[in-house]
């Protein structure tokens, strides 16, 4: 019999996949314009004597200007996100619920109680990306002003500029490094082409001298979209069925080579106390808390699962839908 509990939480996890690459593929665009528009703008409105900066004046004004065209870019992606993608993940875990019934008819459609949490989590998430938009318009304002105080060159500078934008993924006057970058890009979240993409980033960092540094700005917004949509996704989830009395939970999702030790053992059945590998909300937060691991979140676990980046989702159920096989039987 099919697991229709299985199915559509595959579904719920495959939906964020695509989502996630279809709004990472925009990010890069964005990025790309922000980092060509405020290169240009620096080389505009920057004073420079022989190729050096040398008015502090001009550096200091050239602050909201570079808030302007991060605003502009950056948060007009953001709100498409939030607006578009929270909105069509919603309807899919309403579709869900539909789907697998068992549940009294009131809890399988979003209800005003749902709909107000929708719109609370577009505005908590929403914060999340602006709050990179001000840590980097103040970053790439510092760049401006440090760099023009010490007298170094533009070339410098807007070296520091782009890579505090889009870290080893800057562009460059190299066509090598630029078709690299763009095979990078093009291919993240092709399975298939994995070690071709790992083999071209170390490619990046050994010819081209490009350090994987954390401090940009694609490493921040990528890390959000990514942990906003699941996020979403996991409170809202957690919230329909907390209403329709649902306290046995699943854990779904694939295993692969970077799969932590905490998702993949609950996965393949390590902590199981039920053939049905069901666990009780209790169960998972003390299981939760007894361990720690890199990447791990704080907050519920529920929610944040195995910590960032993380491509896993639970789902909940009755046990009533489980034979004494854990086999699922509605």
């Amino acid at each position: 019999m099919a697991d229709i509990v299985k199915d559509t939480t595959d579904y719920r996890i495959k939906q964020i996949e695509i989502a996630e690459e279809k709004y990472y593929k925009t990010l890069i665009a964005t990025l790309d314009r922000i980092e060509q528009e405020v290169t240009a703008l620096a080389n505009k409105d920057l004073p420079q004597t022989d190729g050096k900066l040398i008015e502090l004046q001009a550096a200091i004004a050239i602050r909201p200007k570079i808030k302007a065209i991060i605003d502009r870019e950056y948060l007009a992606w953001s709100d498409t996100v939030v607006r578009e993608g929270f909105t069509k993940q919603a309807k899919r875990i309403e579709k869900a619920f539909k789907r697998i019934g068992n549940i009294p008819v009131q809890f399988q459609e979003l209800t005003k109680g749902d709909l107000a949490l929708v719109q609370n989590l577009k505005q908590q998430f929403f914060t999340q990306f602006k709050d990179v938009s001000n840590t980097f318009t103040r970053r790439l304002s510092e760049k401006v002003y440090q760099n023009t105080l010490v007298g170094n060159s533009f070339t410098e500078l807007e070296t520091e500029l782009r890579q505090t934008i889009n870290g080893i993924y800057a562009r460059s006057d190299d066509a090598e490094a630029n078709r690299l970058i763009n095979f990078i890009n093009s291919n993240k979240f092709d399975k298939s082409k994995q070690a071709e993409v790992d083999k071209s980033i170390q490619t990046l960092q050994s010819k081209f001298a490009r350090v994987r540094a954390g401090e940009n700005m694609k490493r921040y917004a990528s890390q959000i979209l990514n942990d906003s949509l699941r996020d979403f996704d996991a409170t809202l989830n957690f919230n329909k069925a907390n209403d329709a009395g649902l306290t046995f939970i699943k854990y779904y999702g694939d295993i692969i080579p970077t799969t932590r030790e905490i998702c993949r053992n609950v996965l393949n059945g390590v902590y199981n106390k039920r053939k049905s590998g069901l666990f009780t909300i209790d169960e998972v937060k003390q299981l939760w808390s007894r361990q720690s691991w890199s990447g791990k979140r704080s907050g519920n676990p529920l929610v944040v699962r195995g910590g960032y980046n993380c491509r896993h989702q639970w789902s909940y159920v009755n046990p009533d839908w489980y034979n004494s096989k854990g086999e699922l039987i509605i």
